[in-house]
């Protein structure tokens, strides 16, 4: 009956939810440096040990706990506006700074990937674009001692934000904030690496962007998309990457399309970049002659 498989189907993925939920709960824990209510406490570990996860949480270091958090915590919330606002169109219109912390803290995890693909020289001027709370600019000041970097995001609410973390971080001289979109961006000394994630461009201003990179890399400079998420073989984990990827008003544009786009708009060696780390995250990559 159609009731009781979507009932049941419902309770599996409710299952995954709260787990998830467990999870983030434990981790916070740990990160507000307290106990909690013991009875609570040993269930919360009960699920992470059944998740098979007790000793690499016990082992996470405070950055990558504050990532992993980050991360779960911005998508709990998404999902939950969802819920509350399934008739709304896509855009990312949030306000609330503890979204607007979590999803720029769990954007740090690029500066690992860019290192472990060797795209970033030991001396650099790195445009980041879309910055939000800058999580991604401090976290390449602290993988690259030798790179500066110019954050571009029109979202005053995530740029608040961004300015005090990048003072607490103590990377003010070697980052710069700009409220800008990116196809308005002016800059005078152009950039060795730039950083594009699409799937937070909308797609009738990614063609344009596209070109502003062009004319504002060196020569010699490498463009970095982070085109989509790596779930295609997993179709369910897919379709639900694609959903919110609109659904923040983001595009979604395959590898292979984006390389025929970063073609077309005079970019040379442009490829998909191997994938040596579990992040869901695909990667184009593309020289500027």
């Amino acid at each position: 009956m159609p009731f009781e498989e979507v009932m049941a189907q419902a309770n599996r993925l409710l299952v995954g939810a709260q787990a998830l939920g467990a999870l983030t709960a434990r981790l916070r824990l740990d990160e507000l440096g307290v106990e909690g209510d013991p009875a609570v406490r040993a269930e919360l570990d009960r699920v992470v040990a059944a998740l098979g996860l007790a000793d690499d949480v016990a082992a996470l270091d405070p950055a990558e706990r504050s990532v992993v958090l980050s991360f779960a915590r911005s998508y709990l919330a998404q999902a939950l506006d969802l819920v509350a606002e399934p008739a709304r169109a896509g855009a990312w219109g949030f306000d609330d700074p503890v979204l607007l912390q979590a999803q720029g803290s769990a954007s740090a995890v690029v500066a690992r990937l860019l290192d472990a693909a060797e795209l970033v020289p030991p001396v650099a001027r790195v445009l980041d674009v879309g910055t939000g709370v800058a999580g991604l600019a401090i976290a390449l000041c602290q993988t690259f001692p030798g790179v500066t970097v110019v954050g571009v995001d029109p979202w005053e609410p995530a740029l608040a934000i961004a300015r005090e973390n990048v003072a607490a971080a103590g990377v003010e001289e070697r980052v710069t904030l700009v409220a800008s979109t990116i196809e308005e961006l002016e800059d005078e000394e152009g950039f060795d690496v730039a950083w594009l994630p699409s799937f937070f461009i909308p797609e009738p201003a990614l063609d344009g962007a596209i070109a502003r990179l062009h004319a504002l890399l060196r020569p010699g400079g490498t463009l970095v998309v982070g085109a989509t998420y790596g779930a295609d073989e997993d179709p369910v984990a897919a379709a639900v990457d694609d959903l919110f990827t609109v659904r923040a008003g983001g595009s979604v544009v395959p590898p292979h399309a984006m390389i025929e786009r970063l073609v077309a708009a005079s970019f040379s060696d442009v490829r998909e970049v191997e994938r040596t780390w579990d992040a869901p995250l695909r990667l184009v990559a593309a020289g500027r002659g």
